[in-house]
Parts: structure tokens; C-alpha cells; sequence
């Protein structure tokens, strides 16, 4: 595996075992806390993450089904909510069905999976390819960079 890959890994599993730890112990109440009426809770912002995650790494698989449909996620949570839950509504926010954190990790445990093995068979070739998006056109490296990002800042 490339320098970039392991670094890129190695930074993706770091979140994912510290998203563990800060949630560890949460009761379904605290899980659902919101400050305010427009911020979003913690369970919302772990599905959030696996959604976005799962999206874009789909998006470097050719656009093949995300881990959301294929592995029955949206019908095993009750959440027909189309896309990541970029631009929802508070309203969407606070109607998120009720799903326990540790059912909403075993979700994104599949799609880091789905990740390791991106990133396990991704050539230079690969992470160079470029994809359009509504932004712009974007490389597959800039992608598992934003990836990264975004993981960060919740």
C-alpha cells in the first residue's frame, strides 16, 4: 500500500475508534441531544458520516450500489431519507427513527470495510481518475481526502 493510502487509512481508523470511544456508554437520550432546535444530534451525525463516507467511496467504485440499499441499512433503520443528509431540514434531523448507537456503528463498520478494500486494490491510476461532481470535477485523491475532512469536522 502507497504512503498516501496507509496515511489516509491510518487517519480514517483513528476517527472511527475515537467516534467509538466518545460515544461509548451514551444512553438513547443523550445519543438524541440537540443544543438547539437546528443542530444535529449524535446518532444523526454517525449516520451522517457512514452515509457521506459510503457515497463517495461508491462514487470511486463506479457508482455501484451504495452500503446503505445493497446491505438493507435504510430498511433494517426505517429511514427512506434520500442522499448523506447534506442539506436536511431540522425537521429530518429530530424525525430520525430511534436506532441504537451500536446498531448505527455496525453500519458504518460495513462501509469502512467497503473502504479497506477501495483502498487495499486502488492503483495510481485509480486515485487519478477524475469524477464529476456538482462542485467541479474532483480526483479520487481529493475524494478520500475530503472523506477525511468531513469526518473531522463533526
Amino acid at each position: 500500500m502507497s504512503a498516501f493510502k496507509e496515511a489516509l487509512l491510518s487517519g480514517l481508523e483513528e476517527y472511527l475508534q475515537r467516534l467509538q470511544v466518545a460515544i461509548e456508554g451514551l444512553t438513547p437520550a443523550e445519543a438524541r441531544w440537540q443544543p438547539t432546535m437546528h443542530t444535529n444530534h449524535i446518532a444523526w451525525l454517525v449516520w451522517h458520516m457512514a452515509r457521506v463516507e459510503d457515497s463517495w467511496v461508491s462514487r470511486l467504485l463506479g457508482g455501484t450500489t451504495h452500503v446503505w440499499t445493497a446491505e438493507g441499512w435504510s430498511d433494517r433503520f426505517h429511514m427512506d431519507l434520500e442522499g448523506t443528509g447534506s442539506g436536511h431540514a431540522s425537521e429530518d434531523v429530530r424525525a430520525m427513527p430511534d436506532i441504537p448507537l451500536g446498531d448505527l456503528m455496525a453500519y458504518f463498520d460495513a462501509v469502512r470495510l467497503v473502504t479497506r478494500r477501495y483502498l487495499d486494490q486502488a492503483t495510481d491510476t485509480d486515485l487519478s481518475r477524475v469524477y464529476h461532481y456538482r462542485g467541479g470535477d474532483r480526483s479520487g485523491t481529493w475524494i478520500l481526502g475530503h472523506i477525511l475532512v468531513e469526518e473531522s469536522q463533526q
